[in-house]
């Protein structure tokens, strides 16, 4: 049976991540980085034995690791002649501490033997043992979820909570000569600090540069209020409120977050509002809307929940004579067109998650009248909350 003939392939064209004339580049993806581990070491001596870790950065004293990072060392045992087993566990726990009892969660726990006795009557445990093991990305919720590992904290509000992570040696030995069926267990432990560095996926626009010119950097969200008032006749009163905030929604704490917003309401729903929302009666009304950031964190116990609410930052807003949207406007209407930026003003140490029993959260919130505070202290009516991510580096090109 004979082949067919084959015409030659068409050679493939040549390909470049720089735009040829009258090309453009429309979306890039910049190569990741490798990761930089740092160069630290620390030491660790207990019942007579020492453990040395490698390759970490430090911060506050103690040994950090990234993101699915993996912890090296060395670890040096003592009465090598009676040991048994030699172990390694790294785990991570929720640790939740009431005024008469504390409470324990396990993330994850892996093991990994490094060293067990054979058969032969000349083994001996090495006088120096390399260990090696990494941390997860993920752990698995009650419900069987994959979530992202949280990070080491410790919290005193609303309740004294803790995410800790340790490595701990596991040493089995036989007591001695003379039990020598009989073993114990000696146990070494270092506790180390999981602390991700989490990054915008891309650049937060400077200002406000308008929908029309650069839509995809934008999202707009709309808050619509409305009360009626007591007195017959009177009818509905309503406002409502155009907010256009960064579309990454992810931020870094050391960076300011701009936003646009226009609003329109009528005089005397503002009015009619500040009689039943606020005691005193000299409170502007020029500008009824208030943009500030909040993290919420709620404690789960014995399944009834705990919220501690925190003002980190409070937005600041001057006018934009063009407004992004278009409002019908009467004699008695309110309205506003500001550009504005909001900042984290307090220090964060890490960013949201979710965990067993406990959550952080962060949102970008409005208030109407009411001043910046806890949501729990207002009424819905009169908050709008924004859920966003606040993340403790800043975006990097790394194309």
């Amino acid at each position: 049976m004979e082949l067919p003939d084959y015409s030659p392939s068409t050679p493939v064209p040549n390909y470049s991540s720089t735009p040829l004339p009258g090309e453009k580049c429309i979306q890039r993806t910049p190569r990741q980085a490798l990761y930089r581990h740092g160069n630290c070491a620390f030491v660790y001596q207990e019942h007579s034995m020492s453990l040395t870790l490698r390759g970490c950065r430090e911060e506050d004293g103690v040994p950090t690791f990234g993101l699915c990072s993996i912890v090296r060392g060395e670890f040096e045992p003592a009465d090598r002649d009676r040991i048994i087993s030699v172990a390694i566990k790294l785990e991570g726990r929720v640790v939740l501490k009431g005024r008469s009892q504390m409470k324990s969660y396990t993330l994850f726990s892996n093991e990994r033997l490094l060293w067990q006795k054979s058969d032969s009557a000349e083994s001996t445990c090495p006088s120096l043992l390399p260990l090696s093991i990494s941390f997860p990305s993920t752990y698995r919720d009650r419900d069987g979820r994959a979530l992202r590992l949280p990070p080491s904290m410790s919290i005193r509000q609303p309740c004294r909570a803790a995410i800790a992570y340790s490595l701990n040696i596991i040493v089995r030995k036989t007591r001695c000569a003379i039990f020598a069926r009989k073993t114990r267990e000696v146990c070494m432990s270092a506790y180390l600090c999981y602390r991700p560095r989490v990054r915008p996926p891309r650049p937060t626009p400077t200002s406000f540069s308008g929908v029309k010119h650069c839509p995809d950097e934008w999202q707009e969200e709309i808050w619509g209020m409305s009360k009626a008032i007591s007195d017959e006749g009177s009818g509905a009163l309503s406002a409502q409120c155009h907010f256009f905030l960064p579309s990454v929604r992810v931020f870094s704490t050391s960076e300011p977050i701009p936003f646009h917003l226009s609003f329109c309401s009528s005089m005397a729903f503002l009015q009619n509002l500040a009689q039943h929302v606020i005691t005193r009666s000299d409170v502007p009304l020029d500008n009824p809307i208030h943009v500030f950031l909040l993290r919420q964190t709620t404690v789960e116990t014995n399944g009834s929940k705990t919220v501690h609410e925190e003002v980190l930052g409070t937005g600041t807003i001057s006018p934009n004579p063009t407004p992004a949207i278009e409002a019908i406007f009467s004699d008695d209407t309110v309205a506003m067109s500001c550009d504005g930026e909001v900042r984290c003003e307090r220090p964060i140490e890490h960013t949201g998650f979710a965990a067993v029993a406990l959550e952080v959260k962060d949102f970008l919130v409005l208030s109407l009248i009411v001043p910046p505070g806890p949501l729990t202290t207002m009424l819905p009516q009169l908050h709008h909350a924004i859920t966003i991510r606040l993340v403790t580096h800043p975006w990097v090109d790394r194309s």
